[in-house]
């Protein structure tokens, strides 16, 4: 028997989240088998079950690919932002990176629209995955936490709220993009940036 490189594996690896993410996306989560994942690679059951023993461990898995190995590292590159226009900038930085990934809106569709969430597959899910969130609370809550104290924001501005609503705000307007991903009428970055700046005008201090 000949044992696989490291590098093969990771390979090999890497073909069955791609394909388990077409199969997800065309298919739907639980009306998907490793059987079907196999077939689109060419590759036996028993392969993926050496990479993955059951899809929630497959699921965390490909959440991880997504969001901490490629969508994570486009949060990290102006650091933290420590006021409005650096909250402004790590949106609009996210949205170009999500219209011009496919494979990222395809992922998202499936995660947001298409999975059927049981406590079981949740549970599962959130085990393997730790503290990886799709979305990023306490970043807005920092951003506003420090604009606050740089007299950028209203003093009596509470910023937990105006933090989930920016979120909420967020979040509705990624799952009406990858709803209507073949719609040239949606535009990520002009619908949620003019939302944004609206709440934003609305918790800035007058100068």
């Amino acid at each position: 028997m000949v044992r696989k490189t490291k590098e093969e594996t990771e390979n090999t690896r890497a073909r069955i989240l791609d394909a388990a993410l077409d199969c997800f996306y065309e298919r739907g989560f639980s009306r998907t088998s490793f059987d079907d994942i196999a077939k689109r690679i060419n590759m036996t059951k028993g392969a993926v079950y050496w990479h993955f023993k059951e899809k929630g461990e497959l699921l965390a898995a490909l959440m991880q690919y997504h969001i901490k190995d490629r969508f994570e590292p486009v949060k990290a590159e102006g650091g933290v932002p420590k006021c409005l226009e650096d909250l402004r900038k790590l949106f609009a930085r996210e949205i170009d990176y999500i219209v011009r990934n496919s494979d990222l809106q395809k992922f998202l569709f499936f995660v947001m629209a298409q999975v059927e969430w049981s406590d079981e597959v949740f549970n599962k899910v959130m085990e393997k995955l730790g503290d990886i969130r799709i979305f990023g609370l306490d970043i807005v809550q920092k951003a506003l936490t420090s604009a606050q104290k740089n007299g950028q924001l209203k003093p009596d501005v509470k910023v937990d709220d105006a933090a989930l609503a920016i979120m909420n705000l967020w979040r509705g307007s990624l799952h009406y993009y990858v709803s209507n991903l073949n719609s040239p009428m949606v535009n990520l970055g002009e619908s949620f940036l003019y939302g944004l700046d609206m709440m934003i005008n609305q918790l800035r201090k007058e100068c």
